[in-house]
């Protein structure tokens, strides 16, 4: 009988990749499947260092409490003002987010944000 030993960092990397694949399977972008309306809008003055978190009349799947930016991300500002420019006009947005980032500021299923596109 013929034994073959695996060096521990094969067998190391080998779960690595099989692990990291599986993670990347679960996670999806995800998107409302239409234009919503902003229902709520929260700006938060400390936690997460000024998180911005908002809701929308309809989520998307694993995004069912609402949409969550941080104010570290580089489109934060400009992020915001479409979120607030739409809730204020009563314009329509579409949302783009990822549902295995979620907002670790509340229990609900809260996205993060990756665009968010104001409909005229």
């Amino acid at each position: 009988m013929l034994c073959i030993k695996s060096p521990p960092r094969a067998i190391a990397a080998v779960a690595l990749l099989a692990s990291s694949t599986w993670h990347a399977a679960v996670a999806a972008p995800v998107q409302t499947d239409a234009a919503v309306a902003v229902t709520r809008s929260f700006a938060y003055t400390s936690f997460g260092g000024g998180d911005f978190v908002f809701t929308t009349s309809v989520g998307a799947a694993g995004c069912e409490s609402g949409w969550y930016v941080k104010a570290t991300d580089p489109g934060f500002k400009a992020a915001v003002a479409t979120v607030l420019t739409a809730q204020a006009s009563g314009k329509s947005v579409f949302v783009y987010g990822d549902n295995a980032d979620l907002w670790s500021g509340s229990s609900g299923h809260y996205c993060r944000l990756q665009t968010v596109a104001l409909i005229s």
